[in-house]
Parts: C-alpha cells; structure tokens; sequence
C-alpha cells in the first residue's frame, strides 16, 4: 500500500492516523507525525521524508477523503506559506524570533506601522507623532498619539487607549514575562485625557519610543487573565486588530487565520490564510513544488539552483529580498557556561580560522556579503573603521601556540600547557548548536567545522530544532538559557531604528530572576552598556551613532561574535499568488491584505 511507500522511515506506518483536513494533505500528515516523532531529524532522516512525501502525493487514492476539495470549495481564496522552522511563539509580546514574529504580526498590529519604502506611518494612531506637529514635547520627555476612531479587535470590541495603558501595565508587571520592556520602563505614566488619545510621560528622553507598542492587547483580555495572563490561551492566539485574526494553532504543525472582515483598510483579498511547519529546506521545497504550499519562506542561497529551476519550469516566481543582518556564531560569554572562549586569544584565533568568502562563493553562490563584525551591518549606524579579521590560518595556529595551547598528544586537537586560568590538558573542544533541518546553515556549520580542525580546535555539532532554540526562559529556550558553547543565528534590525540594546546589555541577559531578559550572548560588558544606554536618551543623530558605533567597536576587539556574511532571503511564490511582495522590515506580511489569487 502506499503508504509504506518507504518502509525506512519507522513513523509512516502512522500516517493512517491522520484526521483528513482541509489544512494538510495526506503527504503532509505522514511528514508532521514524523516530526512529532523524532524533532532531531538528520539530513538523511529529512530526505528519506522527502521520498515518502512525493510517494504519497503521487498514489493517494482520489477517492480518499481529504476535505482539501470541500475546503477550497468553500473558501476560494487561500494561500498557504511554508516555513521550515517552528514558532516559539505566537504572540509579540514574548519573542523576538523572525519567524514568530511575522507570523505573529500578521494578526496582531500596534500604534505605528512601515509603509512599502520602510517609513513609519501610523496604524492605530492617525499619525507619527513628531515636535513639529506638536505631538512630542522639545525635550523629549511627552509623546502623544491620537488614535483612528472605529478600529475594533477581532473579537469586535474598539481599539482605544484604556488598552494601550493596560498593555503597558500588562509588560510592566512583575507577574508577567515579556521578552523585554527596554524603553516601557522608562515610561512614568501614562495620561488617557479621552478614548482616542495617549500621552505617554517619560521618566527621560527616549530616542526610539517609536518602536514601543508594536502590538496592543485588549484591556478586557488582560483583567480577565490575570494572574497568570503569560500562561493563557488568551496569550498563545491572541486577539489583534490587524488583517488577519488567528483561528487554530497547532505547535510544529501549521498557523490556520481568517480574513477579519472589519479590518480599517478594508477586509483581505484572502479568505484563508496557513502557516505550515516543514522539517527541512529540502522538505519545504518538495512541497512547493508539488503545489502543496504556495509559497517557500525565508530560503537561503544555498537553495536557488532549486528556486531558479521552479522558476524555469513556470512554477513559481522567485522573490528575492537584499541582503541584511549577519549570520553570525556567538561564542557563550558566561564563563560559567562556556570556560573554553574565557581565553581571548581562543575567540581571535577562531575568528582569523574562518574563511569567509570560501563560504560564499561555495555555498551561497556568491549571493552575500561579508559582514566584518556588527550587528548593524548595512545600515547607517554600521561601524565601518572596524579592522577585519582576515582569514589567516597561520596567524590562528600560532595564536594559539604561543600562548600555551598544544597539541601534546599528537591526534590534531591541541590541549592547554601553562594557560592562565586552565587545567593543563583541557581538550580545545566546544559543541556548536544551530538550527536543525536548515541545509545552507547545515552546509556552512561543516565547512566551519573543518576550519576549526585546521587550525587544532575541535567543534562538535548538536543542532536542535528552532522552537528549543528560541524559546523563551520560561520555556527553557536553549539560547535564553545559554545552554551552548558556541551557537549560530542571525539578526538585523525589524525597523528603521538603530535601538536592539536589549541584544547587549547586562540587565537584559535571562536568568531565574530575570526570566524577561532577551539578551542570548551572554556577553556583559559595563563600557558597552554606558554607550548604548547614553545612545537611548540621546537625540542628536550623529551623538547617538557615534555612540553606538562606539559600542560596536569594543564588542568587536572583545571577539565573542564571529560574524559570517548577510545574505539576503529568497521566496519561491506559486505564480496563482498575486500581490505578494517584499518590504524593508516588514517582509511578506507587510501588504498581506493586499494578496489575491488567480485560479
């Protein structure tokens, strides 16, 4: 039968267990059980799915049911996006993630929004606040905002600014978790002169209130799950106000939402809207392009001769977007945690092992860029007079020997002989752990791998899946905890706004008594924490990135970031998508209502 189409994969048998739905098809049941079964597939593992997937696709019986007819009957307009790792998260409020919070964002809106250039424009407020329209005092200390009457919740109730306070409140409590409240805490109070108008008084300037309040929780939502409101349904699906409102969520699965009809710039050209959970690249693209999503998220360059090939055939149209953020891998800065990196001579060497463009021209197909060392690579605040570490094998080799670490045993790791703060004959290893079922970061962790070894240190794999990695505290995330030595993600900025010291700072690193805290190095540094907490109060723009710059010239020499290269996304779009676009910070969910289909 064929559902033993593979008799490799022990999981399959399982298939006939699946509850037909308009959600998932027969082939994507059998892969979803066995990722429930086994989170830590191998690259094997995920292509022997892959075989069992088209093998299903092409012997279902027509005959069987599958509910897809009748649901697409029913709603006709319905798109489906697919994305090969997980969501932490659901909910703004609680991540940080770029997958989660798209995801999240696709139902759940703020004050201000990007428009298609990346400009701030306001969403449930009128306008931008700004000194010239009167909205934010002279010395910074007073924004107002004054809100669109007629905006109302998915649930039906209005949108005014007894719920922007409770947010407020709600991120501000002790018994609540939010993945930071850098900025919200700088707030004194805040005024509700009347239902469409917010006066947030601050305690000090604050050079980027722009981004606070990027979501709004309703009042009533709040008081009726608190205590506890972190815990709650309420917070798992929120209820929003934005083009979409969130119906179903199923963890490591799919996302289903639904046009919300009285969205304030009109109801969705979709009807229905998917999220659906793939174990791998190679996986996300088999699905493509069989036409059982309509859309690929977030590929890599690695993935373009696939992409390009779909595109030849007339299967979908490939969106590229421009390279941004860094791929980067951290070195743990607790030296409770990672003792082997307390060494600087251990980071530097490692950074001059690496050969950067060895990496982009063999993986990426020459589609990046190499980011010398920041955070802020590509945008204003970027510190251009950073001194590169160069790819220099030799220079890494006798860092390393020069400063005590040996190979005494002869078998190409070296161990410590005299270096300060070590036994001799610590073993120069460390476990590197990234994101599961991603091939680019799979391909390019190997090739680190062995220039490691190159130079005597030895670097041992453990991937995990997206949703442990990216966890929250709570929720024993392996990067909140620092439960890794060295660990590979990338990051940029998610709006036009050089403000992510929460990534940095020493009062944002999570802990049992800071369960809040989003900073995942682990890095604490007090002359970077003065330079970016006097960047915050600062409004002189050219200060305030002197400052910043500043910050990033110290992590730099510090050496605990080996940054790799940014490289833009690639998205393969079925070509019945129309509409689909993607924009600076707000990627494909920024004109999301505008998407249509053509049959």
């Amino acid at each position: 039968m064929c559902m033993n189409a593979n008799p490799n994969i022990d999981d399959l048998h399982n298939a006939s267990a699946c509850s037909p739905s308009g959600i998932i098809s027969p082939a994507r049941c059998a892969l979803q059980q066995s990722v429930e079964a086994n989170h830590m597939k191998t690259l094997l593992r995920a292509s022997l799915l892959l075989l069992a997937a088209l093998a299903l696709i092409a012997c279902a019986a027509p005959a069987a049911p599958s509910g897809e007819a009748e649901m697409e009957a029913a709603e006709p307009t319905v798109v489906r996006l697919g994305m090969n790792q997980e969501l932490e998260f659901l909910n703004v409020m609680y991540t940080q993630g770029g997958n989660s919070l798209q995801a999240s964002k696709t139902a759940q809106r703020g004050l201000l929004f990007l428009d298609a250039q990346g400009n701030w424009i306001g969403e449930l407020a009128e306008e931008v606040p700004s000194v010239a329209n009167g909205h934010v005092s002279p010395d910074g200390t007073q924004v107002t905002y004054h809100l669109r009457q007629g905006i109302t919740f998915h649930d039906g109730t209005p949108v005014t600014a007894s719920d922007v306070k409770a947010t407020w409140e709600a991120i501000m409590s002790p018994d609540n978790t939010p993945i930071t409240r850098l900025g919200y805490e700088k707030i004194a109070s805040i005024d509700t002169p009347d239902d469409y108008t917010v006066v947030l008084n601050f305690s000090e300037p604050f050079a980027s209130w722009k981004i606070l309040f990027d979501f709004i929780l309703p009042e009533e939502v709040i008081e009726a799950n608190s205590p506890g409101l972190d815990e709650s349904l309420a917070m798992r699906q929120p209820v929003g106000f934005g083009p979409f409102r969130i119906v179903d969520w199923k963890a490591g699965e799919f996302v289903e939402y639904e046009a919300f009809d009285d969205y304030w710039q009109g109801r969705p050209g979709l009807d229905k809207f998917f999220i659906v959970i793939y174990p791998s690249t190679e996986a996300l693209l088999a699905a493509l392009e069989v036409g059982e999503v309509d859309i690929a998220w977030g590929l890599r360059a690695a993935n373009l001769p696939t992409l390009l090939d779909l595109q030849d055939k007339g299967v979908i149209n490939l969106v590229n977007a421009p390279p941004a953020g860094g791929e980067r891998y951290v070195m743990n800065g607790d030296n409770s945690q990672a003792p082997i990196f307390t060494d600087r001579n251990v980071r530097v060497a490692l950074q001059h092992a690496v050969d950067k463009q060895s990496l982009i021209d063999n993986i990426l197909h020459g589609q990046a860029e190499i980011n010398v060392g920041t955070e802020w690579h590509g945008t204003p605040w970027q510190n251009r007079d950073l001194v590169p570490y160069d790819y220099d094998p030799d220079l890494a080799r006798s860092l390393l020997e020069d400063n005590g670490w040996v190979d005494s045993d002869g078998d190409g790791i070296r161990e410590s002989s005299g270096v300060e703060g070590y036994e001799d004959g610590t073993r120069l290893t460390f476990t590197h752990r990234t994101t599961s079922g991603v091939l680019q970061r799979e391909q390019v962790q190997l090739l680190v791998q062995q220039m490691f070894k190159e130079i005597g240190a030895e670097m041992v794999i453990e991937n995990r899946r997206t949703a442990e990695l990216f966890g929250t505290w709570d929720q024993n995330g392996t990067w909140s905890h620092g439960d890794y030595e060295m660990g590979g993600w990338s990051h940029g900025l998610r709006v036009p706004d050089p403000e992510i010291s929460n990534r940095f700072l020493c009062n944002e690193i999570a802990s049992e008594d800071n369960p809040g805290g989003s900073q995942w190095h682990r890095y604490c540094s007090a002359d970077v924490d003065a330079a970016l907490i006097a960047a915050q109060t600062e409004f002189d723009d050219v200060e305030r990135t002197r400052l910043i710059m500043e910050a990033q010239r110290i992590m730099h020499e510090d050496a605990y970031a080996l940054y790799l290269f940014a490289t833009g996304r690639h998205y393969g779009v079925n070509t019945r998508v129309q509409g689909f676009e993607l924009r600076p910070f707000t990627v494909w969910y920024g004109n999301i209502n505008e998407w249509t289909v053509s049959e």
